[in-house]
Formats: structure tokens, sequence, C-alpha cells
């Protein structure tokens, strides 16, 4: 291939990967990966589908045998990781070497303050969020950071502020998602929403529908969709006939006494389980992700992952100490 067929794989791996669409994009990325100019651009990308598709143990070591691994791009992606996996110590230090880098600083801020979330200290998000506000290209990401914030901290008068200062219509559809998701959120726990303004669909709209119906059966109906066969390579899926009522019922009471890690608009618990429960491509896997409601216990679905054997080294996901500091709503400095 010339470098022009090259570099032109290289964009069409990007408009599959701005779809979703993980298995063509994958496809692309590895052919413009050849390209010197587009081989650490490619590589990017194609760890940032391992961390989407939750193939952590992949995306790691891609990450260790990588001869690029002391570039800044990819020790942000070494952070984004560790946060992941529960290491938050060590995600806080590939983080702040990322500041040293001019082209990522804001970015690295702006992981930090999301990692400052993870470990209690609101107060210094907040901070963190408040100034990256006044950069416009992070202004809407900062301001779902402080939403978000805000709903941890159960002050959704504050956070109903804080998303009326977005406008919906400059959004793109994926930020539109999380907007009216959050959205819908805080008029929930506000005492705004109501029934009969339910215009959503329990498929494509299933987060916010769930705030309307809490029912088992629709639980266990999302839930059932991950063990789809076919998507055993890309997504994963539950063996075919694994009793999922049962393993819902043991998420929940292994989620009581864990750390939630907070992403975007909701909570993921990650852990091991004492037997497999299905397949991240040819691999069994015994690692489950449970996700519920930003701040609560809710269940909203569940999916096999793969862990990396780094996974929760420093502990995290049963710190005493970090589960007061939320309990607390975080130090204030």
């Amino acid at each position: 291939m010339t470098n022009k067929d090259l570099k032109e794989a290289f964009f069409k791996g990007l408009e599959y990967y701005n779809t979703n669409d993980y298995i063509n994009a994958r496809y692309w990325f590895n052919i413009s990966y050849q390209h010197d100019g587009f081989r650490v651009q490619s590589l990017t990308k194609l760890i940032q589908i391992e961390l989407r598709e939750g193939k952590y143990a992949k995306a790691r070591e891609i990450l260790n045998n990588n001869p690029d691994q002391d570039k800044p791009i990819f020790k942000l992606l070494y952070g984004l990781l560790e946060n992941i996996e529960n290491n938050f110590e060590q995600s806080k230090k590939y983080y702040r070497e990322c500041m040293t880098s001019p082209e990522l600083q804001y970015k690295a801020l702006m992981a930090l303050a999301k990692l400052n979330v993870q470990t209690g200290d609101y107060s210094i998000a907040e901070r963190m969020y408040q100034t990256l506000q006044l950069n416009p290209k992070f202004y809407i990401q900062a301001t779902k950071g402080l939403i978000c914030l805000k709903i941890l901290e159960k002050d959704f008068y504050q956070a109903e502020q804080y998303i009326m200062k977005i406008d919906r219509s400059s959004l793109t559809p994926k930020l539109t998602q999380h907007y009216d998701i959050l959205n819908n959120y805080i008029k929930y726990y506000l005492g705004k929403l109501k029934l009969l303004d339910n215009n959503y669909d329990k498929e494509k709209d299933y987060m916010i529908y769930r705030l309307y119906d809490h029912s088992e059966e629709l639980l266990l109906f999302h839930i059932a969709k991950h063990q789809n066969q076919e998507e055993k390579n890309t997504n994963g899926c539950f063996f075919k006939y694994l009793d999922l009522k049962k393993l819902l019922l043991d998420a929940r009471v292994i989620i009581e006494n864990m750390n939630a890690n907070h992403f975007e608009v909701s909570d993921m618990y990650r852990f091991r389980l004492d037997t497999p429960i299905g397949y991240k491509n040819e691999t069994i896997t015994n690692d489950l992700c449970v996700v519920t409601m930003l701040g609560t216990k809710d269940i909203i679905t569940m999916y096999p992952v793969s862990l990396s054997n780094e996974f929760d080294k420093e502990g995290f996901s049963k710190n005493e100490q970090i589960k007061l500091k939320r309990l607390k709503g975080g130090i204030k400095k």
C-alpha cells in the first residue's frame, strides 16, 4: 500500500470510530498503523477501542508492549486505564506527567478533576472544573463534570443551575444523549418529572426510561441483550444459558460493600467472580461490570469485561477512607 492509501485508511477508521462501529474502525486503524506519520494516532485509537469494549487486559498488553509508551498521549491512556482499574495513585502520577505537555495540559487537568471526584476530593475537583470552564473548548465537558459532581453531592438545585447554562442545540448527538439523561435525572430528584412527560423509547432511551420503569422485568430484558453470542468478539457476551437472575442477585450483594467508579452519567462496579460468566473474544472471563445510576446502587445493566492482572492493586474498591470522604461530601479546602 502507498502512504496515500495508508493515510486514507486512518480517516476511514476515524469515520467508523465516530459512529461506534469498532469492528470496521479496528480494521482500518490496523492498516493505517503501518504509516509512520499515523502510527501513534492509529495505536491510540486501537487502545481506546479496547477500553470502550471493556478489554482492559488487552489494552494494558498493548500499552506495555508499545515502544512509544513514554509519549505523553500514551501516558494519558495509561492514566485512564489505571483510573478504570481503581489504581488512583498510579493514575494521578501519569496525569501529572501529562500536565507538562502543552498540547495535553487541559486534557490532563480534566482527567485530574475526574480523578479527584473518584477519591472524594470534591472541592478540589470543583475548582478544577471551574478553571476548565474558562476555556471555550472545554466548557461543555467541564460543566457536565460539575453537573455530575452536584448530583453526587445530592445538590440537585445547583445541578439544575449548571445544566441550564448549556445550549442543548449546540451539542453533538452523543452529548445531547448525555444532556437528556442528566436533565431528566435532575428533574426526577427535584420532583419535576411526571409520567405524562414520558416520550422516550425503552430501548433507544433506556437510561431515561428506567426513571419511569424500575421493574425487574425491564432490567433483566436489557441485561439479556448481553447474551447475544454474535458480540463475542466485540463487546463480549454472557454464556448463552447463564442464569441471569442469580447473577443479578449475587451482583446486588457484592456491590453493597464496594466503592463505585464514577464514569460520566453512571457508576461502574467491576470485580472478579469465582466462576466464569462469558466471553471476551474467544477468552472465557470471570470478570463483571455492574452499571448503576450515578450516586446510587440502582442497577441499570451489567456485562462481562476482561480485567488485567493489575486490577485494583491499590485496593480502592473497598477502601474505607475514600468511602468516608465520599459520604462526607469530600474534603473541603
